[in-house]
């Protein structure tokens, strides 16, 4: 699926101790970023196979680097032998197997990985990944930034750190979106970048552990129509549709969904939407247009509206106060909820 994003393709045999010393892995680094790298391969490794590379391009926007960026993709053809050890890096490894067979030891435990499994883990603390057999194929997102720390906790308290293929369908599609953001030529790229890895996470962070065999049916169906919400909240979406999606009446649908997340749909898609349309006024300059316009509200007149009626305040107010960051004469932070 990756063939299509001119990846740099490397092929190598080497070890080392923190960056790479060899010719191959050192072309690399001139290649795709050094600064980058030199944070994400703080490792011991031995180097065995193929790797195609995402190049590094250039971040218009600092300030969304600071919230949660990719660092580097790579898609890794190990062969026998090779292994990565590594502590106090700053970054968050994702690796999903795609064929054969790695092995991962990781605070004090250790997971056997096979086809279609997937791990998330922090670099900072001591961790080792290797190869398993002849080969192992495997795709590895590093990233970080200021909202990483607290989403990977979120990841830890569901239990183990490793997900089983089934309890992440959504895993190609997401990596698909993140690299189509990544080597755009938009203006936008670092929100879509960004927004493309919250996405990718909120699902990890969601994965049923257990698959969802053992959940009821209408759970299952209301749990894929939320996600379903949250990758096309930018669509004029209509009960009539959503009812056609789970299969459920309007009357069932409304009765159950606020069931289960306390909201009838039509408000928990505006309540989606507007949460979208906050993110973009406090962290961009986008006209008031363009930021309803990408949050799936395209009236600007009525957006501003209900805007209005939700938060007490215009969208203009709300982008001053979220960059003053306003207190209270009791020195509370306002509530702009």
């Amino acid at each position: 699926m990756y063939e299509k994003y001119s990846l740099i393709h490397y092929e190598f045999v080497g070890t080392g101790r923190g960056l790479p010393d060899t010719p191959e892995a050192a072309a690399m680094l001139e290649n795709t970023g050094g600064e980058v790298y030199a944070e994400v391969l703080k490792a011991d490794y031995l180097l065995r196979g193929w790797v195609d590379v995402l190049p590094v391009f250039p971040q218009a926007d600092d300030a969304f680097r600071r919230r949660i960026h990719l660092q580097s993709f790579s898609h890794m053809y190990s062969g026998r032998g090779y292994y990565t050890s590594r502590k106090d890096a700053q970054s968050y490894l994702l690796i999903r197997t795609g064929k054969g067979r790695g092995i991962l030891e990781y605070r004090d435990h250790t997971w056997a990985l096979e086809e279609g499994d997937l791990f998330w883990i922090d670099c900072r603390k001591p961790n080792s990944y290797r190869t398993d057999g002849d080969f192992w194929e495997h795709t590895d997102i590093h990233i970080n930034g200021s909202d990483a720390e607290d989403l990977y906790a979120a990841f830890e308290k569901n239990g183990s750190i490793v997900l089983k293929a089934r309890s992440i369908p959504y895993f190609h599609h997401d990596t698909e979106r993140l690299l189509d953001a990544y080597v755009s030529m938009d203006p936008h790229r670092s929100i879509k970048v960004m927004y493309a890895i919250e996405t990718m996470l909120v699902h990890l962070i969601t994965a049923e552990k257990s698959g969802q065999q053992n959940m009821p049916e209408n759970t299952v169906r209301l749990q894929e129509l939320a996600r379903y919400m949250h990758e096309h909240y930018r669509e004029p979406l209509t009960m009539e549709q959503l009812s056609e999606y789970c299969g459920f009446s309007r009357y069932h649908l409304s009765r159950e969904f606020k069931k289960l997340t306390g909201f009838a749909p039509n408000e928990y898609l505006i309540r989606l939407r507007l949460e979208q349309a906050k993110f973009l006024l406090a962290n961009t300059d986008l006209p008031v247009r363009s930021a309803a316009a990408m949050s799936g509200i395209e009236n600007e007149a009525y957006f501003s509206r209900l805007f209005h009626q939700r938060t007490g305040m215009t969208p203009a107010e709300y982008r001053r106060a979220m960059r003053r960051q306003d207190y209270t004469p009791g020195g509370k932070q306002k509530d702009l909820r």
